[in-house]
């Protein structure tokens, strides 16, 4: 939980504020990610000043910069398996409209079923998320076509740290929900291909 008053983010803000600790710590978030720096470094600091369930620094251990080139590392590599990419599961969860106008009957049966799917998913992401109102506005904000992390903070009266730890909880939350589709879906076609073998041959 973010807490920039506990003595470790303290530290942390303070350290990250002295000469050009900051500069030199978004040119290391561009070597992992140049088009999202910004939020890379955002992201690291988020961690940093989460005492309890990030990665709070301690200057015993080592020097801030240190500690960040580690966490900024560790951040970049999971948001390439996963964060970064799955954010995007929100806009495809919600996302109804079609590719093309008048497709042909196959593609439109195709392309309703995976309407169809999105609405579902997107249903069952939004009841996941429910509890935390903070994240759900973020959601609900974010299907209104609202992207913009400083858009979104204003609109919400949040900071822009809250709508980014909003957004990995909805996009964990939304990973979950996929997987579960998925393996619901495969087991699904395992039965039904048990099912064609039992069916007697008919001649």
């Amino acid at each position: 939980m973010l807490d920039y008053d506990a003595p470790s983010s303290k530290a942390a803000i303070a350290a990250f504020g002295l000469g050009q600790t900051a500069k030199n710590l978004l040119k290391l978030a561009a070597c992992f990610s140049k088009a999202d720096a910004e939020d890379l470094l955002s992201d690291a600091m988020v961690s940093v000043c989460d005492p309890d369930g990030g990665r709070p620094w301690d200057p015993e251990r080592g020097s801030f910069l240190a500690h960040m080139r580690i966490v900024i590392r560790d951040l970049a590599r999971r948001q390439r398996r996963s964060a970064r990419a799955r954010r995007e599961i929100v806009d495809s969860v919600m996302d109804e409209t079609m590719a093309h106008p008048r497709p042909p009957a196959d593609e439109a049966l195709s392309d309703a079923r995976g309407l169809e799917r999105r609405r579902r998913l997107g249903g069952i992401l939004r009841e996941r998320i429910a509890h935390n109102a903070r994240t759900l506005q973020v959601f609900d904000r974010t299907c209104e076509g609202i992207e913009d992390a400083g858009e979104l903070a204003r609109l919400l009266g949040c900071t822009v740290a809250d709508v980014y730890a909003a957004n990995r909880q909805i996009a964990r939350h939304a990973a979950q929900v996929l997987a579960e589709d998925e393996a619901a879906e495969v087991a699904r076609m395992k039965d039904v291909r048990q099912a064609a073998k039992k069916e007697p041959v008919t001649t």
